[in-house]
């Protein structure tokens, strides 16, 4: 049997043109048609908060991801790190046999230790995107090229430490919204990525398990109101200052719990494609991790808090970042990782230099 599908997902099989008979008016007609599908989310569902064929200029806003395509489906990214606490988030996600989404802040990643814990988010798996913050938090008085110039270099940063640069971009939260900036990194290839599930984790400091009701109330909510599951794309902090480094456990038996699914953003929005193939391409690649590859994850498990994780917040700074790269699991990075980021030292010691920001060694 086959049935009429009005959106069709990439690997629903050949579909093929037959005749169709209406019962009630006796017409036959010519009808697009697909194997039906086993589950329901294999239609894809829309995920974009504006039509992404509109207008186009510079005061009109550009489409941004908000959503899965999937039901069922949840997205965890992180903004600004890597920071003193990443690699504590890292410690839960592997525990917890799950992948997210780190927006990267590329003016960190002059200080060592950070650009290890990059690698270590990249190579465990998580897919990287990119934080962008203008100078001064704003565009104005800067050139549209200017403005092409500071992204790229951003974006450059990170390439240079994981081979690949990023696709998926997340603007620093400014009001009103920049549709200029918006409409500029797209046109360099860029897909902008928002969300529908604020944790809030910036009023959760030190209260961890807030952050976790939050999702649950979000669950209950949706269910409540559509008798089905939604799809989601979460935000936290990936800085000191808020609860997300201490619940992430709690997120994902919640997560679990509900019968929700964790993917990365390229599952989420179902891009084989996540990263760009260099800063200044408008081409776009996948990599070992990427959907489709046999290293895609995901999907979590039910884990067990640490009894020993800590309930106060560690101090910010370079040597405290150190420390938790030795101490933490898996933030020993191996010889050649280590060798890689000396070698690039120089380079984005430079690169940062060009964004404006001061080195302190």
């Amino acid at each position: 049997m086959f049935v009429a599908q009005t959106v069709r997902a990439a690997d629903d099989g050949k579909g093929k043109i037959h005749g169709h008979k209406c019962e009630l008016c006796h017409r036959t007609f010519r009808v697009f048609c697909f194997p039906p599908p086993t589950h329901i989310d294999t239609v894809l569902l829309p995920i974009w908060n504006h039509p992404v064929d509109g207008p186009t200029g510079t005061n009109i806003p550009s489409p941004q991801a908000t959503a899965c395509a999937h039901q069922g489906h949840i997205a965890l990214t992180y903004n600004e790190g890597p920071s003193d606490v990443t690699a504590k988030v890292l410690n839960g996600l592997k525990a917890g046999q799950a992948k997210a989404s780190f927006f990267v802040n590329a003016t960190w990643l002059y200080t060592q230790q950070y650009a290890m814990i990059l690698q270590r988010a990249y190579n465990d798996g998580h897919l990287i995107g990119m934080t962008y913050r203008a100078p001064g938090d704003t565009i104005d008085g800067m050139s549209d090229e200017e403005v092409r110039k500071d992204v790229t270099s951003h974006a450059k940063v990170i390439e240079t430490l994981i081979g690949v640069a990023p696709k998926y971009i997340r603007l620093h939260y400014t009001q009103p919204e920049d549709t200029r900036l918006q409409n500029l990194v797209r046109e360099m290839g860029y897909t902008l990525i928002y969300y529908n599930l604020d944790t809030q984790d910036y009023i959760y400091k030190d209260k961890p398990q807030g952050i976790a009701d939050l999702y649950r109330s979000t669950f209950e909510k949706q269910l409540e109101t559509y008798d089905s599951k939604g799809s989601f794309i979460s935000v936290q902090y990936d800085i000191p200052d808020t609860g997300s480094w201490q619940a992430i456990y709690d997120i994902i038996n919640t997560i679990d719990s509900a019968g929700y699914n964790m993917v990365r953003l390229d599952g989420c929005l179902n891009d084989k494609k996540p990263y760009k193939k260099s800063a200044t391409s408008k081409d776009f690649v996948s990599d070992k991790h990427s959907l489709g590859s046999s290293n895609y994850k995901q999907g979590q498990k039910m884990v067990d808090k640490p009894s020993q994780l800590s309930s106060t917040t560690p101090p910010t700074g370079a040597n405290n970042g150190k420390a938790d790269a030795a101490v933490d699991d898996g933030a020993k990075e191996s010889s050649v990782a280590k060798n890689t980021v000396s070698t690039l030292f120089t380079w984005i010691g430079s690169a940062c230099f060009s964004l404006g920001v001061s080195i302190f060694i």
